[in-house]
């Protein structure tokens, strides 16, 4: 994505429920954008745009969600806001939590504008199949914000919870006011979404930078394993496997995965930067070698280091350095995940052919053959599959667990893991309550209380 995604990022600046906003927050200029097939697909870029935020897929929202878990722990400058996520004690007026609020609303408030208005575009060279193409991608990607907002908003384990999140599906005036749905309906708007961009996607496109309909089938799994959807999951990843277009690497390709040009049969979707738009992965993970702690905002947990230490053979250990570091890092590393000193960068690894056949093990359970496809990650990441000697299902997802752990730490499943699987206390000492964060207090104050705060969260 070149400089033309600045330039489109200053059309959709905007956020979908912050009524404090003077201006509209959907302020979209149809005059510039919606008029031709150029401007369209100049919208769809800058919905693409959005997306590289810091404050979502830039870096923060899947490395506060890894520091909010036993997998990451805070440098930084003494950063109270951050300090907080590092303790697991986040107050309802964190600025982390409410910037990544903001974004990824403003993710939406972008989709929702090329959904409604996509199609009112007069060129008579811009078919309706490439109308459809982009349609369908902006429901994928507004699926994909809901999601993330739910899982880190929203009490997304129990479908039977009120405390879903605002699903936002048209566009809003400054005036407008969205209560929170239920989970149940906020997963219903997600499996809609992914639906409709399966049906609206061209077919021949595999693009790793932009949404696929191999990685809307992906997202559609992860999405199907959180709600407890289990046989819809199997079903889905079984597509994304069958489908043949992406593949595990294997152990002596593995590292290629995080080295540039980062491009790889593994990853379904990801967020691309380049020098000229870069991410803040490098920057807060591993900015030199010699850095100190108070430069380096999100560091490998002590305890990753034990972890591995017992997975003999896992080159996972190998993208989390515990030695060659300034003293003031010690005992705690630097994930090697996000390299790339000079240029920058390092893109955000939104889904992965590993994680979905450990999405698969998962949905299967050990009685149905799920230890297969675990063990299909395990050996080719370095490791001997595991013999059948679960004493239980438990057992079983404890594995399924570290795998996900090993695999995907600094990728931002951690914390929704420990949630999702009712293990926040059992790991993290903390009240199951702080399985999600609180919704950002401005939020409730703009909205009058209408959108109510998490149960066990201040009012």
């Amino acid at each position: 994505m070149k400089k033309l995604l600045s330039i489109f990022f200053l059309l959709f600046s905007f956020t979908s429920c912050d009524i404090l906003n003077r201006e509209s927050p959907n302020d979209v200029s149809e005059n510039l954008v919606f008029t031709s097939e150029d401007g369209a697909n100049a919208a769809l870029i800058g919905l693409y745009n959005t997306l590289q935020a810091r404050d979502y897929y830039g870096g923060n929202y899947p490395l506060i969600a890894d520091l909010y878990s036993d997998v990451g722990v805070a440098g930084g400058f003494g950063d109270f806001a951050l300090s907080e996520i590092n303790l697991l004690d986040v107050t309802t007026s964190n600025i982390f939590t409410e910037n990544i609020w903001l974004s990824i609303y403003q993710t939406i408030a972008v989709a929702n504008a090329i959904i409604d208005r996509i199609d009112e575009v007069n060129d008579p060279d811009f078919t309706q199949d490439e109308k459809d193409h982009i349609k369908g991608q902006a429901h994928a990607i507004r699926a994909l914000a809901h999601f993330d907002l739910l899982r880190m908003f929203g009490e997304h384990w129990n479908t039977s919870s009120a405390f879903g999140i605002p699903v936002v599906t048209s566009v809003q005036n400054a005036s407008s006011i969205i209560e929170r749905s239920s989970v149940q309906a906020t997963y219903t708007a997600i499996v809609n979404d992914l639906n409709q961009a399966s049906a609206l996607i061209l077919g021949d496109d595999r693009s790793v930078a932009f949404i696929n309909p191999v990685a809307v089938k992906a997202l559609l799994a992860r999405v199907q394993l959180y709600a407890g959807n289990k046989n819809a999951a199997i079903a889905a990843a079984n597509e994304v496997i069958n489908e043949g277009s992406f593949s595990l690497s294997n152990a002596a390709d593995y590292a290629s995965i995080y080295s540039s040009p980062f491009i790889t049969e593994e990853s379904l979707f990801q967020v691309t930067f380049d020098v000229q738009n870069r991410s803040a992965f490098n920057a807060i993970t591993f900015s030199r070698p010699e850095a100190l702690r108070t430069e380096v905002l999100f560091l490998a947990e002590s305890g990753l280091s034990d972890f591995f230490e017992n997975r003999p053979g896992d080159i996972r250990a190998d993208l989390i350095d515990f030695t060659n570091n300034d003293e003031s890092i010690l005992p705690d590393g630097r994930t090697q995940k996000y390299r790339g000193e000079e240029t920058r960068d390092n893109p955000a690894y939104v889904i992965r052919m590993a994680e979905v056949y450990l999405i698969r093990a998962e949905a299967k359970g050990l009685a149905s053959g799920g230890l297969d496809d675990l063990n299909e990650v395990r050996t080719n990441r370095g490791l001997s599959p595991l013999a059948n000697t679960f004493a239980n299902e438990s057992a079983f997802v404890e594995a399924l667990l570290d795998e996900r752990k090993a695999e995907l730490c600094f990728e931002g499943t951690r914390m929704f893991d420990l949630a999702r699987t009712g293990k926040v206390e059992e790991v993290l000492g903390i009240e199951p309550y702080r399985s999600i964060f609180p919704i950002p207090l401005r939020e409730i104050i703009a909205t009058g209380n209408r959108i109510v705060q998490n149960p066990g969260y201040p009012e």
